[in-house]
């Protein structure tokens, strides 16, 4: 949510900048919307992904990855984005820290004993799914 906040606002000094500067001002004012729209998005899927639905806490890893991508690229076109894209990053390392077992067992209500021993145990299972037949079906000879 933090993210977004500072999307928002960076998003509505884009705009200003845009208006209150001389020269083309449509880029950078379209730019400030952007930025303020993707921002608002974000602190509204956080907050619904801070009530404990597991659809909004993917949701909000999607958006915040695309909107890394989307500003690392713009970043290289124009530099006053670069602070942006920073804040972009706190959210996608926000998105990120969501997924880990300590987070997902308050997502999902189990104890994080319980969810870490649960993931423990579909490791070794596809690891040993990976050692025993290469592919092939239970029960076939190579004959």
């Amino acid at each position: 949510m933090t993210s977004g906040a500072l999307l928002i606002l960076l998003g509505i000094g884009f705009v200003l900048l845009g208006v209150f500067v001389s020269g083309a001002t449509l880029a950078p004012v379209g730019i400030g919307v952007l930025v303020a729209a993707v921002g608002a998005a974000i602190a509204l899927m956080g907050t619904k992904a801070y009530t404990g639905d597991e659809r909004w806490r993917s949701s909000l890893a999607a958006l915040t990855l695309v909107s890394v991508a989307m500003l690392l690229i713009l970043s290289f076109l124009a530099m006053f984005l670069a602070f942006a894209l920073l804040a972009a990053i706190v959210g996608l390392f926000g998105s990120l820290l969501a997924y880990r077992p300590e987070s997902d067992a308050w997502f999902t209500g189990k104890d994080p004993a319980e969810v870490a021993e649960q993931q423990r145990g579909r490791r070794t299972k596809r690891s040993a799914k990976g050692a025993t037949g290469r592919g092939k079906k239970p029960g076939r000879s190579s004959s």
